[in-house]
């Protein structure tokens, strides 16, 4: 024992000394003595223990040296003196039984409990034992989890599970015990850092420990004051997890508050203040874990500690405290509702009584209120989230579960809603942000009562608010600051608008308003009340709110507007209107930098910058508008500065004048569009006036000059008035001097934009000048059109060194950075009306102002006349262009600064002007225009924007307009890599690819136009405009843009098909691009006030009305191609109007060329007076010269000289101060005149002046391309064609020039002079295609010419020429021409060559006359070829085919039209689809579209009554085919060398009469099927001796018939005057009648004689004639002619023999025929033997003997043939006739060799062949096809359809007819008697039946239109009685037209018609002759059956009984002659 004292002491020394065991590296000496005491004493207590077990002093002992070592520190000394201690210290108190020994450390923690009460001495021993292990654990553990779940572990006795037991030692040892547990555990807790949740438990333990103390050691509120601070330190750890961190606060908090319910004080510990701080700060916990039970024990705590006694104080934080345990409660519930739904409301009871109690603390400070507060608003925010659920809530909340926690949540509402004195954020943002909720609970959209409760919420919002505010007024220490009130009031606007969107959006208006209204005067108070709270000093707020007020600011304006489109669609346009005006009134100008952005930005970019601009500029077009033109106010109510409280909602009245001055003129922008309403240009006015007094008020003179412009364009679109010029000029003067002044200080940053102002002054008074229409002001446009040039010279800055050119790129970069710094030192800034109107431009940069204006320029002379100047002095303008680098994106070049106030509009305005100027005619002044305003867009916004490109394309095509193609081209490919760059809009892009296709396709480049066409109709196809929600009038200019496309489409597909040689595609492309011309018009005149309908004129293709039935055919009114609003001038006046003004001018133009080339001169006329009317109307003087020149044209061509040439003079006098193209063609026109006049020498004169204006205006232009000789080739395309360039270049109009040169060599060549020099020059000509066609032509013509020379130089071949010729050769034999023959043979054959050549280019688009001149030309000379031996096989054949192809040109091309129109095609109708092509040109049908499905299924064209035997199928392939034969067509040798008469059948044949255009030379051709045609050519006169008084000229003859024919039709005429009872009066009318036909008999007897002769034999069919019979003859006449003859030679070098074909043909001369007769015959074998290189001697014949021995030739042949046995002539045979122009209108049927013989009319043989194929289609009865070779029309005499007596007036016909006709309906029969037929009628007996007659006036052409006739798909055969049904109007130069042409296009197999006027009764007896003939009574009718076959046996021709009806009449030549049959005939 000593020895452990010693070691006890020993230690105590040590511990004395301070020493620790933590510093035994300080003093290793001390630290090995104290491990020596130590393990000394523990050596020694165990000797003890086994010396004395169950010492109690050995274990004191113990725990003294254990005491000891814990205080050195040596805790694992300590450690094992403890666990040595564990065994005996259980032994002292426990049973004997062994005790367990320690295992770990841990294990040292726990004692096993005793089973009985020790003694203090145990108890002391155990207890410090217990503490000691405490201490050694917690300093020594490693593991302190595992300590914690010792410590925990209720199964193991530690200190907290003693003492109970250790209640039995002293009070003093029992409190130090547990405080000093308490005390090492919560120290020990403090340095676990890292371990908050180990900390935490730690310190819960000490807690507990300390709870076991008595009640005297430890306040209550300092221990729940612990607790609560432990419990924070542990929950602000950021390192816990939230639900880990809620259970261990929960469990420790639970814990502690049991422990202390053990206490024997608890009820007084578990009370105060800090209890119930304890009790709502773990409520929080539970309410976060939702342990309701946890809840309800807190609640019970927090009950019954608010009902023990204590302070005030006490109570009042109790309670707080139990608010905010209930509350909690309350929030758990809530939040866990799924759990609660069951009993919720029960639940919740509590809650609800204690929620009005939280008022108190409402109005109360101090952190136990504000938890009550926060309490509440937590469980505010979760009723909300419950009654209001987020849209993604993953369960339904029950109904039941909603409406309780909705009662709670009003109730929350009530209590925030209580009007107190104090007022916090935080209760208001709640109350305000819950009656939201309500508000937006109760609001049902589709349930207008709820609209009035949701309002409710709002309004108690509203009063929460106003209550705060006041409660703000009335105290100065308020918590709500004035911002914060706003605030308020903002939201609370902004949920009345809100719930004001969605009705507006529901379409529910009416009850949109309420809330609209609300939100606007809400909205206006809050931002009134932010202000206030700003301008009193009120901190600043963040910047996010700011920026709240700042958007509630920019987006007032919106709201108010929302409010006027609710109150206009409900039908309140007052309201509406002041709405709007508020909104406008309230626009954030500050915001947006309006004044200051005005100040130095024009209007229009203005508006067009950001989109609140955009916004505010709809919102002023909106108000005017309605104050305009619906609400109809004074004009001077109208403006934006007659706005109630507008001028005074700003700052200063200058600001207020400067926005209010940029408004209006906003206002004049809104207007224009309804310019023309009643009203608006009064507005206007008013407008401009109040923005010119604004600026004039605010000093600012550039903007006043800019409204002054904006007033000239206004007076410009206004009514014309008388002296409208007058002030406008004066206008000008004002703006001008205005522009002058000195005083612009207020307006200085725009007075640079002074020159553009100048420049559109001056452009607008053209335009007024060209409106005055006033002819004397013409030259005042182009004056001031020039001044405008010269402005638009001065802005362009000049030009910098071009860098590309010597420097390197080091250099390059120099200089630009040097310009770049240059700009930035003077202040440059971007552009900004380039990025405005130019969206693809290049970005410009910009600095100072353009080049100053001229102050000292002169002021503008008065308003009279200008002084006329020379129209061809150009203005000095550099417009040469830069090209693009190689390889790369398009060069801008912009060089220089510039600024410009609305560069668009001045582009657009110089663009209308250049319009104007072309429509005048001043073609120089229009391109000078143009190329300034693309030098200045050049320098302005580069060669790559959207202005430059447009400019760029209209110059070209004034180009085009020239005949410079090839300019044109080169000009756009300067723009081409722009194009290609994808930075332009697809509506330039569109434009430049179809002009620059047609540029192309008129150099000849075909296949690149038709790519170019192809990638325009692909881009257009890409291309949509949406045009949904667009303005009216922005919808109107889409639509008209459209359609302009589509125009300009069309017009480059007419070109590319015209350049392809197509015309009738050409001609389709141009029709449809003047409907769209028309359709576009008619879409932009939507824009503008109606007009009254114009009057009607003459036209083609309108159905007369039934008052004109009896009129003649040219004064039958017909349909108007215009659209009526074409003709109003006012429909031009925009810069849009004015460019479809003149594509349709041009349109009309091009139409009435095409159809004059084609042949159609009725058409063309028509269109040329569409033209000149509609140019008259736009005051356009030079389109009206155009037309007039067109119309003098057509009339010369047709004859009509005199005619012609006062249209021309009229058209002179339009162009007499021009010198252009115009000028130079009516000059050209009037050479002509001169030249057919035989005014020779005034032809050349005006010829030479019509080539001096060319020459000069292309001097002129070469010097204005050529201004700039270094840049000139940089024009040129990469493409272009070198040698175009250089030949042509400055070429003007060269098809012109090639007329007028062609025109001019012709005419020096025939008086003999020189003209090699023309000749040169016409070589030098551009190589197009009509250029090109016009040298082959006059070289063609000069080389035939040649020959006749020669012909005539010639002695032997003198009489060549005036000799009858044969094709074949009359004679075969060999032959040996001479060298003069074969040198005019060789002449021949190059002037064939060139003809043929010649063909090639105008067979299918040249002038009729032309083809026809070339093919007779061709004809003549294989004619003479073969009169000169050297005929060849295909002659005949070809020059039969050249004469046949030269007769009906025009009614060939029409064919090919007409078929497309025969069937409907839908696709077709729709003119919005572009034509489309293939990449070669090639047209391709339109694309299908989905057909809707019709009602019917059998065809149009079927008729239900009737079963027509050929379906509309086998129509349409049968067209096709023909259509397919017709564009095989060409003029080629070998393809005309194939002869189509071999298709006939064998007794057909085909004459072919055709007389030359000299009218000296007639050709007779025969073709019939297996035979070579026979041609003769005979001349006119000439060609007997001795026999003038006999001579019958063509011309002779034609004035002879016509005087017949005019006589006779006047004696028709005259008829209805003779009364019957006057019998002198009748015998001397048909006296008259007598001797009329007796003059028309002999004139056709004389035409047989002195025109045919001997030849008239070609008329006879060919004979059958055996070889030996025509053996004989040709003996017979050898013998006649050898023995008669007298040669020259004794010996004819060759024997001649007769052409079989030709002895065939003489040997039908009838025997008895006149010697002359025979004569004919003699003189033409003698000229055989002559051209055959046989002298006679002429002289020395008898012939008189030659012709009685030739008389007995044919006698012999005619006996012989007569007597041989079996022959028969063939009965059915038939003859067509095939006539020129020149000889259609001579009755060719009576002549004696023809009368009565089978003859009909064809138009040539191509039509023949078509009525054959039609027949051939055409099935019989049965369906059967026909088979073998058609010879025969197949006419159903069922199937007819009748017209008899239509007009009423021939009631003679009707009384002979009708009974007839009512018999005839028993058998099919149908018709009309008495009455006209609609055209219907008649167009569906045509299409349906297969014979219509009519017996009226004329040929039906009063009742079915032209047109209609041409495109039916099948033709009835038809008879038409009238007067002059037949006839066909001789047109001059064309070929003739009338209504058998008509029918013969209609696909009509026969036509029976009269060639002049005829009375009622003969040609009553003629046609009844001819049914009697044809049986067309009941009986044959119904039985006709048709043939299987082509046999006509025992059935009559209908072409025979016409012949047989002439004998029928009593004037048989005068009535009898004039039927004729059109067609191939029919039987029945």
């Amino acid at each position: 024992m000593r020895t452990i004292n010693a070691a006890s002491k020993s230690l105590s020394t040590i511990a004395e000394s301070g020493w620790k065991a933590s510093q035994a590296k300080s003093d290793r000496t001390t630290a090995a003595s104290a491990t020596k005491h130590a393990a000394t004493a523990r050596k020694e207590l165990n000797v003890l223990r086994e010396l004395n077990p169950g010492e109690v002093d050995v274990e004191r002992a113990a725990s003294s040296i254990v005491g000891k070592l814990i205080a050195l520190e040596m805790y694992q000394a300590a450690s094992g003196v403890l666990q040595d201690m564990r065994t005996p210290l259980i032994s002292l108190y426990s049973h004997p039984s062994p005790a367990p020994s320690a295992s770990s450390l841990y294990d040292l923690l726990s004692l096993p409990l005793l089973e009985s009460t020790p003694s203090e001495h145990h108890l002391t021993l155990i207890s410090t034992y217990l503490l000691y292990a405490l201490t050694i654990a917690l300093h020594t553990a490693t593991d302190i989890s595992g300590l914690l779940a010792i410590l925990y572990d209720s199964t193991r006795p530690t200190l907290l599970l003693w003492a109970s037991t250790l209640s039995g030692l002293p009070d003093k040892q029992h409190d130090h015990t547990f405080t000093r547990a308490y005390t090492l555990t919560s120290r020990y807790a403090s340095s676990l850092v890292g371990d908050p949740t180990s900390a935490y438990s730690l310190r819960i333990y000490s807690l507990l420990c300390l709870a076991h103390t008595r009640p005297s050691v430890i306040a209550a509120n300092t221990f729940w004051e612990q607790v609560i601070k432990f419990t924070a330190a542990f929950a602000n750890t950021d390192f816990i997890k939230a639900n880990d961190g809620v259970k261990t606060v929960l469990d420790g908090s639970d814990r502690i508050a049991a422990s202390v319910e053990q206490r024997p004080d608890s009820a007084e510990f578990m009370s105060g203040q800090a209890f119930a701080r304890f009790c709502e700060y773990w409520s929080r916990f539970a309410k976060q874990a939702g342990d309701l039970y946890t809840l309800d024990r807190i609640s019970k705590f927090t009950r019954d500690a608010n009902g023990r006694d204590g302070t005030e104080e006490d109570r009042a934080v109790i309670e707080t405290s139990a608010l905010c345990t209930i509350l909690a409660r309350a929030l758990a519930i809530v939040e866990a509702w799924p759990e609660h739904a069951s009993d919720i409301a029960e639940k919740l009871q509590e809650a609800s009584k204690a929620i009005p109690r939280c008022g108190a603390s409402l109005a109360q400070s101090g952190d136990d209120h504000d938890r009550v507060k926060r309490g509440l608003e937590r469980l505010r925010r979760a009723a909300v989230k419950i009654v209001e659920p987020p849209t993604n809530a993953d369960t339904e909340c029950p109904s039941e579960v909603r409406t309780c926690v909705r009662g709670v949540l009003e109730q929350i509402i009530d209590v925030l809603c209580e009007k107190r004195d104090v007022y916090t954020s935080t209760a208001v943002t709640g109350a305000v942000e819950s009656l939201f909720v309500l508000a937006r609970i109760a609001f049902v959209l589709n349930n207008p009562d709820t609209y009035i409760r949701a309002r409710t919420y709002f309004e108690r919002a509203v009063a929460l608010v106003s209550n705060a505010s006041e409660a703000v007024d009335r105290s100065q220490s308020s918590r709500l600051a004035g911002s914060q009130l706003a605030n308020y009031t903002r939201c609370i606007a902004g949920a009345y608008y809100n719930f004001a969107v969605q009705l507006h959006q529901s379409t529910r208006l009416a009850h949109a308003v309420p809330f609209l209204e609300a939100a606007c005067e809400h909205a206006e108070r809050a931002l009134t009340k932010y202000k206030d709270a700003v301008r009193a000093g009120e901190p600043a707020e963040g910047d996010g709110k700011k920026d709240v007020w700042q958007q509630l600011e920019e987006q007032l304006y919106r709201r108010w507007e929302l409010l006027g489109v609710c109150h206009a669609k409900t039908g309140d346009r007052q309201l509406a209107y002041a709405a709007f005006i508020k909104s406008i009134i309230s626009f954030p100008y500050a915001i947006h930098r309006f004044t200051e952005v005005a100040s130095n930005t024009a209007p229009s970019v203005l508006f067009d910058g950001a989109p609140p601009m955009k916004h505010l500029a709809a919102l002023v077009d909106r108000v005017t508008y309605m104050a305009t033109c619906e609400l109809f106010r004074p004009p001077e109510q109208v403006p934006v500065s007659a706005w109630t409280g507008f001028m005074n909602s700003f700052e200063d009245t200058r600001t207020a004048a400067l926005i209010a001055g940029t408004l209006m003129e906003r206002q004049l922008v809104s207007l224009e569009e309804c310019r023309w309403k009643t009203g608006v240009k009064e507005a206007m006015d008013a407008i401009a006036s109040s923005a010119a007094r604004a600026y004039e008020d605010a000093g600012c003179a550039a903007r006043g000059a800019r409204v002054m412009v904006r007033r000239l364009e206004m007076n410009y679109y206004g009514e014309t008035s008388q002296g409208q010029y007058v002030a406008a000029y004066q206008l000008g003067e004002q703006l001008q001097a205005m522009l002058a002044a000195e005083d612009a200080k207020e307006d200085a940053t725009l007075a640079k934009f002074a020159n553009e102002f100048l420049a559109s002054t001056h452009l607008w008074l053209a335009a007024h000048a060209h409106k005055a229409h006033d002819s004397e002001l013409s030259s005042a446009v182009v004056a001031h059109v020039e001044d405008a040039c010269k402005v638009l010279k001065s802005m362009v800055p000049h030009p910098a060194p071009r860098q590309s050119v010597g420097k390197s790129p080091q250099q390059l970069k120099k200089s630009e950075a040097g310009r770049k710094a240059e700009v930035a030192k003077r202040g440059g800034r971007t552009t900004r009306s380039a990025t405005a109107n130019a969206p693809a431009a290049t970005t410009a940069t910009k600095g100072r102002a353009a080049s100053a204006r001229t102050r000292s320029a002169k002021t503008m002379a008065a308003p009279t006349t200008p002084k006329k100047r020379r129209a061809l002095d150009p203005v000095s303008l550099n417009t040469a262009m830069i090209s693009p680098p190689r390889g790369g994106a398009p060069a801008t070049n912009i060089q220089g600064q510039m600024e410009f106030d609305d560069f668009g509009r001045l582009m657009k305005l110089i663009r209308m002007v250049s319009h104007l100027v072309g429509l005048v005619g001043h073609v120089l002044a229009r391109v000078q225009l143009l190329n300034a305003a693309r030098r200045l867009t050049e320098r302005h916004i580069g060669v790559a924007s959207e202005v430059y490109v447009s400019l760029t394309i209209d110059s070209a095509h004034e180009y085009v307009k020239l005949g410079r193609a090839e300019k044109a081209v080169s000009v756009l490919g300067h723009v081409l890599p722009a194009i290609r760059s994808g930075t332009l809009s697809q509506e330039t892009v569109i434009l430049f690819l179809l002009r620059y296709a047609e540029a192309q396709a008129l150099m000849g480049e075909v296949l690149k136009a038709s790519l170019t066409y192809c990638d325009a109709v692909a881009t257009a196809a890409d291309f949509v405009v949406e045009e949904k929600g667009l303005p009216t009038a922005q919808r109107i200019r889409v639509r008209t843009a459209l359609l302009e496309r589509a125009a300009e489409a069309a017009l480059a597909y007419a070109t590319i098909q015209d350049t392809r040689d197509d015309p009738t595609s050409s001609l389709e492309g141009l029709l449809q691009a003047l409907r769209l011309w028309n359709r576009a018009i008619d879409t932009l005149a939507r824009l503008q006030p109606s007009a009254p309908k114009p009057t009607t004129e003459d036209n083609p293709f309108e159905v007369p009305k039934r008052s004109d039935q009896d009129k003649p055919i040219a004064e039958i009114q017909e349909t108007r191609v215009l659209s009526p609003q074409a003709s109003r001038a006012q429909a031009f006046l925009d810069s849009s109007g004015w460019r479809l003004a003149e594509g349709l001018l041009s349109t009309l133009l091009a139409l009435s060329q095409a159809y004059a080339a084609r042949g159609s001169a009725r058409e063309a006329e028509f269109f040329a007076q569409q033209t000149k009317d509609l140019a008259e109307a736009l005051h356009a003087p030079v389109m009206v010269s155009r037309a007039l020149a067109q119309q003098g044209e057509l009339q010369i061509q047709l004859g009509q000289l005199q005619a012609g040439h006062a249209s021309l003079m009229e058209a002179a006098e339009l162009v007499m101060h021009l010198k252009g193209p115009d000028a130079a063609e009516i000059r050209r026109l009037q050479g002509r005149y001169s030249q057919l006049s035989a005014d020779k020498k005034g032809a050349q004169v005006l010829f030479e002046e019509a080539m001096s204006l060319l020459d000069e205006l292309g001097t002129v232009f070469a010097t204005l391309d050529g201004a700039s000789g270094a840049r000139k080739s940089l024009v040129a395309s990469p493409r272009a064609n070198t040698s175009q360039l250089s030949t042509g270049e400055s070429i003007l109009a060269p098809t012109l020039l090639a007329r007028l040169l062609r025109h001019h060599i012709s005419l020096l060549h025939e008086v003999g002079e020189e003209y090699n020099n023309l000749l040169q020059r016409f070589a030098k000509l551009p190589q197009t295609a009509d250029a090109k066609a016009e040298e082959i032509a006059l070289r063609a013509k000069l080389t035939l010419d040649e020959v006749y020379s020669r012909f005539r130089a010639d002695m032997f071949l003198s009489s060549l020429a005036e000799s009858a010729m044969t094709i074949p050769m009359g004679m075969s034999g060999d032959i040996a021409p001479s060298s003069a023959s074969q040198d005019m043979l060789e002449s021949l054959a190059t002037a064939e060559k060139l003809f043929w050549e010649h063909m090639g280019y105008i067979a299918r688009r040249g002038h009729v006359s032309s083809v026809r001149e070339a093919a007779v030309c061709l004809a003549l000379i294989r004619t003479f070829r073969t009169s000169l031996g050297r005929g060849d096989v295909q002659t005949p054949v070809l020059a039969a085919q050249l004469l046949d192809a030269s007769t009906v040109t025009t009614l060939r091309r029409e064919m090919l039209d007409v078929i497309r129109h025969k069937f409907l095609n839908a696709n077709a109708m729709d003119d919005l689809q572009w034509p489309l092509i293939t990449p070669n040109g090639s047209p391709l049908p339109p694309q299908h579209k989905a057909k809707p499905a019709t009602r019917f299924s059998h065809s149009i064209l079927s008729d239900s009554e009737d079963d027509d035997p050929m379906d509309d199928v086998d129509l349409k392939t049968y067209w096709e085919s023909i259509a397919k034969r017709y564009e095989a067509q060409c003029f080629d040798v070998a393809k005309m060398s194939v002869n189509q008469a071999d298709q006939l059948p064998s007794h057909w044949t085909v004459v072919n009469v055709s007389i030359t255009e000299d009218r000296h030379t007639m050709f007779v051709t025969r073709q019939c099927a297996g035979r070579k045609p026979l041609i003769f050519c005979l001349p006119l006169k000439g060609r007997r001796e001795g026999q003038e008084d006999e001579h019958l000229t063509y011309e002779d003859a034609i004035r002879e018939l016509q005087e017949i024919i005019r006589l006779s039709d006047e004696g028709t005429r005259q008829a209805a005057d003779v009364k019957k009872d006057d019998r002198n009066a009748r015998v001397a009318w048909w006296k008259t009648r007598t001797e009329l036909d007796t003059r028309l008999k002999e004139l056709l007897g004389d035409i047989e004689f002195c025109w045919l002769g001997a030849f008239k034999t070609i008329f006879t069919p060919t004979p059958d004639v055996l070889p030996e019979d025509l053996a004989a003859l040709r003996t017979r006449l050898d013998a006649v002619f050898k023995g008669s003859l007298v040669f020259q030679e004794k010996k004819p070098k060759s024997r001649i023999g007769l052409d079989d074909g030709l002895l065939e043909c003489f040997s039908t001369l009838p025997p008895d025929c006149r010697d002359e007769e025979l004569e004919d015959l003699v003189y033409f074998i003698l000229d055989l033997y002559q051209f055959h290189g046989v002298p006679v001697a002429i002289s020395e014949v008898d012939m008189d003997q030659v012709v009685v021995e030739l008389r007995g030739a044919l006698e012999e042949h005619a006996a012989r043939l007569k007597g041989r046995a079996g022959h028969a002539k063939d009965d059915d045979s038939h003859i067509f006739l095939v006539l020129d122009k020149n000889v259609q209108g001579i009755p060719w049927e009576s002549l004696p060799v023809l009368r009565g013989r089978s003859v009909s009319r064809i138009p040539s043989i191509d039509f023949l062949l078509d009525r054959l194929e039609f027949s051939h289609w055409r099935k019989w009865e049965d369906g059967r096809p026909q088979e073998g070779l058609v010879d025969q029309a197949i006419v159903d005499p069922r199937r007819t359809y009748f017209v008899l007596n239509p007009s009423g007036d021939l009631k003679g016909t009707e009384e002979r007819f009708a009974g007839w006709l009512k018999e005839m309906k028993c058998v099919g029969w149908d018709g009309v008697v008495g009455r006209a037929p609609s055209e219907q009628q008649f167009v569906d007996a045509l299409t349906n039946r297969d014979l219509m007659i009519y017996f009226g006036h004329g040929g039906a052409e009063q009742y079915i239109r032209s047109h209609k006739i041409r495109h039916l798909p099948r033709c009835a055969a038809t008879m038409l009685w009238g007067c002059s049904s037949g006839v066909l109007k001789y047109m001059g130069e064309f070929d003739r037209t009338g209504t058998p042409y008509h029918y013969m296009l209609a696909g009509c197999p026969t036509l029976i018609a009269n060639l002049w006027d005829v009375t009622d009764r003969d040609i009553d007896k003629f046609s009844q002759s001819v049914f009697d003939d044809l049986r067309l009574n009941p009986d044959a009718v119904k039985q006709w059956r048709a043939d299987d076959g082509t046999s006509a046996s025992g059935r009559t021709s209908v072409v025979r009984a016409v012949a047989k009806a002439r004998e029928s009449c009593k004037l048989k030549y005068l009535t009898g002659a004039a039927p004729v049959v059109y067609g191939i005939p029919f039987y029945l």
